[in-house]
């Protein structure tokens, strides 16, 4: 798989992830990062830093200052 495929497949499933977790009320982690570990081959470490990344820039650009 080269990197514009990863791209592609990864901001895909995030916008599904993303999707699925409002219409839930899920976060969005719960689903992107077992695609990115079980889909994708992404180290589950990495994953969970990449949630967690999204999760804290989310709550920083939603804060009224």
């Amino acid at each position: 798989m080269d990197v514009f495929d990863f791209t592609f497949l990864s901001m895909t499933g995030s916008l599904l992830a993303g999707f699925l977790g409002s219409l839930t009320g899920l976060g969005g982690g719960v689903v992107i990062v077992p695609l990115l570990t079980l889909g994708l081959g992404v180290d589950i470490r990495y994953a969970i830093g990449a949630s967690l990344v999204s999760v804290i820039l989310t709550f920083l650009s939603s804060r009224h200052i």
